[in-house]
């Protein structure tokens, strides 16, 4: 499985909201960064923090906007709109580093925009 097809499950999963695969692609050390959030470093670490964002935003839905792949690593643009009771959206870029085992070993979410376009006309 290439990278980019890695990355386009670990959407897939996020989606979902499927908790045990999105798990089962992450390595048991892992770099995970997302802004204003501690790193962590364990794979049960990434489960709770997801398991945490799902309690608290309902529905969250990642769009996948752009991929580009370079060797074990992944680039993707993507739109996250997530439901009541947050009604959290932002445009960003993550990316994500598999290992040869087809394991996520590193992870770095970048928020750009964070207001819908057209919310503020």
């Amino acid at each position: 499985m290439t990278a980019a097809e890695l990355s386009r499950r670990y959407i897939d999963a996020h989606n979902a909201h499927d908790l045990d695969a999105l798990a089962a692609l992450v390595a048991d050390e892992i770099d995970f960064k997302r802004p204003d959030d501690p790193v962590l470093t364990s794979r049960q670490q990434v489960r709770e923090r997801y398991a945490t964002d799902w309690s608290t935003h309902g529905q969250a839905h990642v769009s996948l906007l752009r991929l580009l792949e370079a060797g074990s690593t992944v680039i993707a643009e993507i739109e996250v709109d997530a439901g009541p009771p947050s009604h959290e959206w932002y445009r960003g870029v993550v990316i994500h580093d598999w290992n040869e085992d087809g394991l996520l070993v590193r992870y770095r979410l970048y928020v750009g925009d964070s207001e819908r376009p057209g919310a503020g006309d």
